[in-house]
């Protein structure tokens, strides 16, 4: 048995193979035998198989009960949030998150995701029509909170991404709109922007109508960006603003575009909005990915993909695609 390695491409792809011939019931004892001497054969081996072994508990659990996190939150408008709680708690900790980062989220943010005033489940993205005609899109897997008063209104983005379309203020009623990172307010002019907080503390503003001040949570500075600009902050911190991207205009419209994106990043991207997991060989991982793609059709995008590159996409179980190279 080796040191411990972390399990490859390679590993993963002949773990979800062995688990698919496992469940295949009644198993072969020549079988049975064979997976066990791989099992042993590496250190590697075990965690592979462990790491597919956790994925497929996630899946078997939405086989296996009919209250599932797209059944909880499908019945949520009937249920108070204290139910809620306890009826996702009481599935998986990990059943509302797509094939990325459903072991990366902290409890409290998934706790706060579901009991906030709007919310999304994976692959969904919702429209909201709010008070003083603004509209807000939350995409894939996000939730948001709104306040408002007779002079003003907020809303909060609790995790994920939304997309703020205003309206000219009326009445002198001011709009803000707050994140983990930080504040940005709307002046009397109407404005569209987009907000996403990344899973590295970071968050982006892109602004595509009017303009927005920013200000980050733990610092005094303020500052402005207009229509076509991006920046990615901190609470700490600004970058340099830089063109607005299209990646965080057309989702609420489901399209994927992405100009010059590695593929290992495309694939985050994607995995977003659909259960799973995708298991890309590093030998592809930094073909340069360029286009428009259907950001709910997974079947399409990966034969896009296939087309485009010298790939092959296998699918050895119904929740694991692994990507290599032709």
């Amino acid at each position: 048995m080796s040191s411990s390695t972390q399990p490859n491409h390679a590993h993963l792809e002949a773990a979800s193979e062995w688990f698919a011939v496992l469940s295949d019931k009644p198993v072969a004892e020549d079988d049975l035998r064979a997976w066990q001497t791989w099992l042993n054969e590496d250190e590697a081996h075990r965690k592979a198989w462990h790491q597919v072994e956790s994925v497929g508990a996630i899946f078997s659990s939405f086989q296996s009960t009919q209250q599932s996190a797209g059944y909880v939150l499908e019945h949520s408008q009937a249920m108070s949030r204290r139910q809620l709680m306890k009826g996702m708690l009481g599935v998986t900790g990990v059943a509302v998150l797509g094939w990325v980062g459903w072991n990366e989220t902290p409890l409290p943010t998934l706790a706060s995701s579901w009991m906030a005033d709007f919310h999304t489940q994976v692959g969904q993205v919702s429209h909201h029509d709010l008070e003083g005609g603004i509209q807000v899109w939350l995409n894939t897997n996000s939730a948001m909170n709104r306040s408002f008063g007779d002079h003003y209104h907020s809303v909060s983005l609790v995790a994920g991404e939304m997309m703020i379309q205003t309206q000219s203020a009326e009445g002198g009623q001011v709009f803000s709109a707050a994140c983990r990172d930080g504040v940005i307010n709307v002046g009397m002019d109407k404005a569209r922007f987009c907000i996403r907080q990344l899973s590295d503390s970071e968050t982006v503003l892109a602004v595509y109508e009017g303009a927005v001040s920013l200000t980050p949570l733990e610092s005094d500075l303020a500052k402005t960006f207009q229509a076509g600009q991006e920046v990615t902050f901190t609470a700490h911190s600004m970058s340099n603003a830089k063109p607005a991207s299209s990646l965080y205009d057309t989702w609420r419209n489901g399209l994927l575009i992405v100009e010059d994106m590695p593929l290992v990043d495309f694939i985050d991207e994607i995995g977003r909005y659909h259960y799973g997991y995708i298991n890309l060989d590093s030998s592809v991982a930094d073909l340069r990915v360029v286009g428009t793609f259907p950001n709910h059709n997974l079947s399409i995008v990966l034969s896009m993909l296939s087309k485009s590159f010298p790939i092959r996409v296998k699918h050895p179980l119904p929740w694991w695609v692994s990507i290599s190279a032709a």
